[in-house]
């Protein structure tokens, strides 16, 4: 009885009960070993379904398919990204991550301050200084024969690129690669509260500085940054820090450790991509594509039928973007890794919010593979050995032992 009772709670009744999937999101994508095949087991399902714990205990909906997950980024106006953010409840202040958390027209006013310095021609002016951070950090262990490629290349990479972007100092990686982990994966609410809040801490004190004297052209753009000829407010300048905090670092990682895993597994892809290093710019794509790593999320910002489908305000819409990019319907043989595959992924996400840095993502992801195949003869998992890996908000690998053969 106390079950019945507990699913209706978390079942509106607009909600068909053929939709109605009452599975915990997060432990469903962890049954097996490769979670990408275990949350394609939804394509046999409807395109859009219920779940009764969709997204930190929360119900709500899940869209499965490649079209449905696009339109639901392109209609802004039913599916807005404006709502009460994770961080906002976690730094108790009324802040919404500057401009993913923001819809049009307002959205394309605040991002039109950082775009100048993210487009393809700005990304090739870091470009040398990303190199050197890759080179540095493959370094500490290129004659080592082998290493725990998520703890001692993965995770600091990104966070390397991240700090010299916001001009702060690369002795800070340890305290916010731990900050990052207990945010976005911590089962204690309050271990992950502490951890937005140390952020955010720090990150307000550094925007103090950089108002006085900013680090870099990039910084002081956003410092001085207007918006519908106002200065910035300081909710409004601390949502593009903390979005640049959260956007860089945890997706890049995440798709690094299945892209090198998927390596490591595949010697005649290595082989086939050292001597042709041309087809690496298409391999990248296609490891997007295959390793779409990042479960986002829209709310419906009024009453709508989507599909048939009675949504009502408020309720909370799932998009993971690993079953929009191994749709069956769009990509032949989806769980294949195809390196001349067309692909018209949307890892990055589509439409008004599409990712900020994705030229930096893509760059920082096709120097990692072309400096490990170009150092490394052969890169393999440690014979014995196997991998471990976290679902959530952002599918990534924990842990990855390679032996790593110098070239």
């Amino acid at each position: 009885m106390s079950d019945t009772v507990d699913l209706a709670a978390k079942v509106p009744a607009h909600v068909p009960p053929e939709l109605v999937w009452d599975h915990r999101f997060d432990a469903f994508t962890m049954e097996g070993g490769d979670p990408f095949q275990a949350i394609c087991r939804l394509h046999d399902g409807p395109p859009v379904i219920w779940s009764t714990d969709a997204s930190y205990g929360r119900p709500g909906w899940v869209v499965t398919r490649y079209d449905f997950v696009s339109e639901v980024f392109m209609d802004y106006e039913r599916f807005g990204a404006e709502r009460t953010g994770m961080i906002a409840d976690l730094v108790g202040e009324n802040i919404r991550l500057n401009p993913i958390e923001i819809d049009p027209p307002a959205h394309h006013g605040y991002r039109r301050i950082l775009n100048p310095h993210f487009t393809p021609k700005a990304i090739k002016g870091v470009e040398a200084a990303v190199r050197a951070a890759c080179v540095d950090l493959i370094s500490r262990f290129e004659n080592d024969g082998g290493c725990e490629f998520i703890g001692k290349f993965a995770i600091p990479f990104p966070s390397y690129i991240f700090l010299d972007l916001m001009g702060m100092p690369r002795e800070k990686v340890d305290d916010f690669i731990g900050w990052e982990e207990k945010l976005m994966r911590a089962p204690d609410p309050m271990e992950r509260m502490k951890a937005a809040r140390s952020v955010y801490e720090y990150l307000k004190a550094h925007k103090e500085k950089q108002k006085v004297s900013p680090s870099n052209d990039f910084l002081r753009d956003m410092v001085n940054g207007q918006y519908e000829g106002r200065p910035l407010t300081h909710l409004e300048l601390m949502g593009m820090f903390y979005v640049l905090y959260v956007g860089g670092l945890d997706t890049v990682y995440s798709t690094l450790g299945w892209t090198m895993r998927h390596l490591a597994t595949h010697p005649e892809l290595q082989q086939r991509l050292r001597e042709n290093p041309e087809l690496i710019p298409n391999a990248v794509e296609e490891f997007c594509r295959a390793f779409s790593v990042v479960v986002t999320h829209r709310e419906v910002a009024k009453d709508c039928t989507f599909h048939g489908i009675e949504m009502k305000k408020g309720e909370e819409v799932n998009l993971p973007l690993s079953l929009a990019d191994r749709d069956p319907s769009v990509f032949a043989n989806p769980h294949e890794v195809d390196i001349e595959r067309k692909s018209r992924h949307i890892a990055f996400g589509t439409g008004t919010h599409n990712c900020l840095g994705i030229h930096l993502a893509k760059r920082e992801l096709r120097m990692v593979v072309e400096e490990f195949l170009s150092r490394f003869r052969d890169i393999r998992i440690r014979d014995g050995e196997t991998y471990r890996y976290h679902t959530g908000r952002t599918f990534g690998i924990d842990y990855l032992p390679l032996a790593l053969t110098p070239a």
